[in-house]
């Protein structure tokens, strides 16, 4: 049985703190589905896109300092992990239209994360971004609530 915490680890770490595709391709599912804020539009269809949509993130926002686990454990089965961490990001680049203002934003996140066949099939995401939030708010705004 693999370890699915060692597992989501390294995808929150690796891929979503660092951006490292290597990281996606050996933890993410092909057919994996993430939901997030990050695709407005609905849920992120597939490691190819997902990879796409996190490599424009930490272009456009780089860390500041290292991605922080807070809290992590598995479901009995270890078919699921919960994640909550925290990172610091600077808007360093235009994201969704927004220009760069060079603000540090703190994220903070809890992610349910659905293990299937070895990898992660699923990653759904509870944020509390607001200054991320109210910062993309003018361009997310219309898409959300057309």
């Amino acid at each position: 049985m693999i370890n699915t915490i060692s597992l989501v680890r390294r995808f929150t770490i690796d891929f979503l703190g660092h951006g490292d595709m290597a990281a996606a391709d050996a933890t993410a599912h092909e057919h994996i589905q993430g939901v997030t804020g990050l695709k407005p539009q609905g849920p992120i269809d597939g490691r190819e896109e997902y990879k796409g949509i996190v490599a424009a993130f930490v272009d456009a926002f780089p860390a500041v300092s290292p991605l922080e686990i807070i809290d992590q454990f598995a479901s009995a089965d270890g078919s699921r992990v919960v994640t909550r961490f925290q990172s610091r990001q600077r808007h360093a680049k235009a994201f969704f239209g927004v220009e760069p203002t060079g603000r540090e934003i703190l994220f903070d996140e809890t992610h349910v994360a659905r293990i299937a066949h070895g990898r992660i099939i699923e990653n759904v995401v509870s944020a509390t971004n607001l200054e991320f939030e109210m910062l993309m708010a003018p361009v997310l705004s219309p898409m959300i609530l057309r």
